[in-house]
């Protein structure tokens, strides 16, 4: 009894703030445009996305509970979950001991990892193909049987005598040598260094990316908000210069006697 009491309550509030989410999405989309809002970068991306999504797998949840369809339901709420940790990422940026990190990852994610999916996917579909003729396999479950068996041969987990009890031995064992040469060891090492040079790039301007990032997520605070709030000066984190404004930033001296950020990086 107790336990429904509280699934019922958590179930509430879930769907109580997905709808105040989208609702807030919506005026800020109206406000913004469509154009704008779908456009944005960096963090504010990041935020748009995974709220909207967020707020969409909730209701789609919704309508396949009361459409009776609770496999379907629990798929959407498992990737709906997964969307929802991952926009406490957002909450994380403001904070200079985890916001560079979440830049990292964020630019890894949508730079590095998506180029090479896009590479791989190519590479992937090639090699399925040839396995799927020279095992003369039929009908779309022999194509996506191929397909697994090249994807698992990216993580190392194949059968050599598979290949060799086939039709033909000789060319599926050559084509295999291949396969393993420029996908595991070519594909995943350039991944790996593109990585390294975006940790790099990022490492070098973590300060300056950090508070980009810190104003752009001003912004977003500011385009939810209302006229009245906006001018209000309790609301008010910019400085007017000369008819442009400017970011407010406090520079901290931390405990035992370590330099300001800005003298430490004049030193």
């Amino acid at each position: 009894m107790i336990r429904r009491i509280v699934c019922t309550i958590g179930h509430a509030i879930v769907v109580t703030g997905a709808i105040l989410k989208s609702a807030r999405e919506i005026g800020e989309m109206c406000s913004m445009g469509f154009k704008n809002y779908v456009s944005t970068t960096g963090s504010i991306f990041l935020e748009n996305l995974l709220a909207s999504t967020f707020c969409l797998g909730i209701f789609s949840a919704q309508i396949l509970r009361l459409a009776k369809l609770p496999e379907y339901e629990s798929l959407v709420l498992a990737f709906t979950s997964l969307v929802g940790w991952g926009y406490m990422f957002f909450f994380t940026m403001p904070f200079r001991f985890t916001g560079p990190f979440v830049i990292m990852i964020y630019k890894m994610l949508f730079n590095d990892v998506l180029r090479f999916c896009i590479i791989y996917t190519i590479f992937l579909t090639g090699f399925s193909q040839a396995f799927f003729i020279l095992f003369n396999e039929n009908g779309f479950g022999g194509f996506l049987s191929s397909i697994k068996q090249c994807f698992l041969c990216l993580l190392g987990e194949f059968d050599l005598d598979y290949y060799i009890e086939g039709q033909h031995p000789l060319p599926s064992v050559i084509l295999l040598i291949f396969h393993i040469v420029v996908i595991t060891i070519l594909l995943l090492n350039l991944l790996i260094a593109m990585m390294g040079d975006t940790y790099a790039d990022v490492k070098k301007s973590a300060r300056k990316l950090w508070h980009l990032e810190r104003a752009r997520m001003a912004l977003e605070v500011e385009n939810g908000m209302s006229s009245s709030e906006r001018k209000s000066d309790v609301n008010k984190y910019w400085v007017d210069i000369q008819g442009e404004r400017y970011l407010q930033v406090e520079d901290v001296t931390y405990a035992l006697g370590y330099l300001k950020e800005d003298e430490a990086d004049k030193e």
